[in-house]
């Protein structure tokens, strides 16, 4: 008898069966030997997957699902994918998905909610999962099971030594410094120094550079250090003021992945000092007007404006 439960929604039609899963048009049903329980994971939250015959990882919206199993072909998920039916979808509709699935509902007004936590997780990633509040537009760049979690906004990371568990929002931090198994970070809090396996510094430089904390209202800061039961508390959401009539944008491609290793190989020695220079265009690429240093306007910490149309252009990092 198959160890998969699963509930059929109106619409859904199942488009590959396997001892272990369903694959239909709305989702994926995988028993998950990891967690020995049912996995329902709808397509519209997956933005990147990486799968193999035993197991898999999905990069969804918010957060990140690993799967050990019995696992589908790969041209099974990419034809389900491609149908891209999910589009279809309104806003009650994938409510009522995300409920069946026991994953939290995700809409692009949405301030903050959970993180995902079906699937097989570790220790630290299960608790961030569970304390923690996802904040709109946060994603999951990289993490090393039970060491560290680094997202676009922040890094969460355990200290071997100490045996304690650092939160970092990435606006505060002012230096770091991260080889082999240490990490030095001075914050606005203080100066750490930080033993075990540790991100990676090309990984926090790419984060820290991308400054995606900007888009965040200067006081909503203060949700990246709050756990959700605290954040909920003052400022109360409620997850049904949407209209089920709102249409819900794409906003992003899955991408499928060859190999099972984590983004860009976290799991590598980390790399020392990385030294790099600012660059910038030759030319406008909106109206094609030749650029330098002297002639351009600075917008931003990282971004610069054409003098002749007022384009707007991020500085290019190049290693030394």
């Amino acid at each position: 008898m198959s160890p998969v439960s699963y509930i059929p929604l109106e619409g859904e039609r199942i488009l590959a069966q396997g001892p272990e899963y369903y694959v239909t048009n709305y989702r994926l049903v995988q028993y998950d030997h990891g967690s020995k329980s049912t996995v329902s994971l709808p397509w519209h939250l997956v933005k990147e997957y990486k799968l193999l015959p035993r197991t898999a990882m999905f990069k969804v919206v918010n957060g990140i699902v690993n799967l050990i199993g019995s696992m589908p072909k790969r041209e099974e998920v990419r034809a389900a994918i491609a149908f891209r039916e999910f589009e279809n979808l309104t806003v009650g509709e994938q409510r009522k998905l995300c409920d069946i699935s026991g994953v939290p509902f995700i809409h692009p007004d949405h301030p903050y909610n959970l993180w995902i936590t079906v699937g097989f997780h570790q220790k630290l990633q299960y608790e961030f999962y569970r304390r923690f509040a996802w904040i709109k537009g946060e994603e999951v760049f990289t993490y090393y099971p039970d060491a560290f979690i680094l997202t676009n906004y922040r890094l969460y990371q355990y200290d071997r030594r100490k045996r304690k568990l650092y939160l970092f929002p990435l606006y505060m931090i002012h230096t770091f410094e991260a080889r082999r198994d240490r990490l030095k970070i001075q914050a606005t809090t203080g100066n750490f120094d930080i033993r075990g396996i540790v991100v990676r510094q090309d990984h926090l430089l790419r984060m820290w550079q991308q400054r995606a904390w900007d888009s965040i209202p200067s006081e909503h800061l203060e949700w990246l250090l709050l756990e959700y039961t605290t954040l909920a508390t003052r400022h109360p959401l409620s997850q049904y003021a949407v209209s089920d009539a709102s249409h819900v944008k794409p906003t992003h491609q899955v991408v499928e992945q060859d190999q099972m290793q984590m983004e860009a190989s976290s799991s590598t020695p980390s790399s020392g000092t990385v030294l790099v220079k600012p660059q910038i265009k030759a030319k406008c690429d909106n109206c094609g007007a030749p650029l330098s240093w002297e002639s351009i306007d600075w917008v931003g910490p990282d971004q610069y404006a054409c003098p002749s149309c007022g384009h707007a252009h991020n500085v290019d990092y190049i290693r030394i």
